[in-house]
């Protein structure tokens, strides 16, 4: 049977009081292949797990690229995200709209497509993506990339491979996006993909409410070959329940 590349992004399941060494070699025999989000001080322990460093975050969650008054200080950021992702095959590099504010979307998708063109060059030297993520306004109020339009528009209009998007299937069934369809029609700009049950955030099963053995379908015949990350909070044991969505998204590919 195949299986799909899956990762687990730290602020899900790590645990401060957990050994890091321990924590990853029980992911890697789990069979996950990659992990998400993690500090510096962990990177050493994930790899030497046999573990791949799939991303990390960058600045500009609610104060962001939509905005042009906050390029000075972000885009040197990134630029320095982007060498040290390079230095640590790190592959993605999240970045993030930012808050409306009042602010028209096309206006801040403006700005963010500014913000893209300007960093697209060093990303290709470096061959690491830029994943424009997407976010639910009910979890992150006034997050302007709340909609699929706005993340493929940006991803489209720079139109370069190492400019891509972030997208969460969860926060895009929260926001009423038919998921299936978003995936299909523009799986040449996503990097990235993120699982969690809707709506409340928890274990991808069954019975939640987005149908993830269609979702898995459907990226697979659209080409789909990167890391599904399983971004959702536990609510029993969080190694079982790692364990159970490990199989059971394999269950679902082809």
């Amino acid at each position: 049977m195949p299986t799909l590349k899956q990762s687990v992004p730290d602020w899900c399941f790590f645990h401060e009081s957990d050994n890091p060494a321990a924590y990853y070699q029980r992911l890697k025999a789990i069979g996950f292949e990659g992990v998400e989000m993690l500090p510096p001080e962990r990177w050493m322990a994930a790899r030497q797990a046999g573990l791949k460093l799939v991303n990390i975050g960058a600045p500009g969650m609610q104060a962001g690229l939509n905005r042009l008054e906050n390029h000075t200080s972000l885009i040197p950021q990134i630029e320095e995200l982007i060498e040290v992702a390079q230095a640590n095959e790190i592959e993605h590099i999240i970045i993030f709209s930012g808050n409306r504010d009042g602010q028209p979307d096309e206006e801040g998708l403006r700005n963010v497509i500014q913000a893209g063109q300007r960093l697209a060059s060093a990303a290709e030297r470096a061959g690491v993506v830029l994943a424009l993520e997407v976010l639910n306004t009910h979890d992150h109020p006034d997050y302007q990339a709340d909609h699929t339009a706005f993340a493929m528009g940006f991803a489209r209009a720079i139109s370069s491979p190492m400019v891509k998007v972030l997208y969460d299937i969860y926060h895009m069934a929260r926001m009423g996006e038919d998921v299936v369809k978003d995936i299909r029609e523009n799986i040449e700009y996503i990097a990235h993909l993120h699982t969690a049950g809707s709506p409340k955030r928890d274990f991808p099963g069954p019975e939640q409410a987005i149908d993830y053995a269609a979702v898995v379908k459907a990226a697979q015949a659209a080409g789909y070959t990167g890391f599904w990350g399983q971004e959702f909070l536990p609510t029993a044991d969080r190694f079982t329940e790692l364990e159970e969505v490990y199989k059971l998204f394999n269950q679902y590919a082809k």
